[in-house]
């Protein structure tokens, strides 16, 4: 059984552009707005996370090899 390949964040990211523009859209009925307000938020989420686990391999690189914190 295959798994299927998460969405980079590039893709996430031009997705949520697409979700703004339609959100934007005054006649989107407010069902709809809802439904994509959820996806954005969803969208959202998974960047932050995809950017976290970016950080934290980050972080873990540093001169001869010693894993060493990113400076906040």
């Amino acid at each position: 059984m295959s798994k299927a390949k998460s969405p980079t964040l590039k893709q996430q990211m031009d997705e949520l552009a697409a979700v703004i523009e339609k959100l934007e859209d005054p006649e989107v009925s407010l069902e709809d707005s809802l439904v994509l307000y959820e996806r954005g938020m969803s969208l959202v989420g998974a960047a932050t996370q995809a950017l976290e686990a970016a950080e934290q391999r980050v972080a873990m690189i540093g001169a001869n090899d010693e894993i060493r914190p990113i400076d906040s």
